[in-house]
């Protein structure tokens, strides 16, 4: 577990100290709602630019992995796509743990 520490203004203290820990609770998920909402958002875009590379090239990305073309937009298209890949995979594991506090 780890412990996190909210400041608040000091006017508000009061309000907080009557508050359960239900709501902090509440507020986490509200937030995890939102980004989750975000993150599928920039997932789908990533899929579909990287769907894009799999229509140009006819094969998938592992696939292209194994023939990369030998010239300048073969190596281009290779960085990008790998780019897509990565920053889809960390993406992926960012949701999973966002359905896990959620309960999903």
């Amino acid at each position: 577990m780890v412990e996190v520490t909210v400041k608040v203004p000091q006017n508000l203290k009061d309000i907080i100290a009557e508050t359960s820990e239900t709501i902090y609770v509440e507020a986490l998920k509200e937030v995890a709602r939102k980004r989750m909402s975000n993150i599928q958002r920039r997932l789908k875009e990533l899929r579909n630019k990287s769907a894009a590379y799999e229509t140009k090239y006819g094969k998938s990305y592992a696939e292209f992995l194994q023939n990369i073309p030998d010239n300048v937009k073969g190596h281009n298209d290779w960085i990008e796509w790998s780019y897509l890949v990565k920053v889809a995979d960390e993406l992926t594991n960012k949701l999973e743990k966002l359905r896990l506090l959620l309960g999903q």
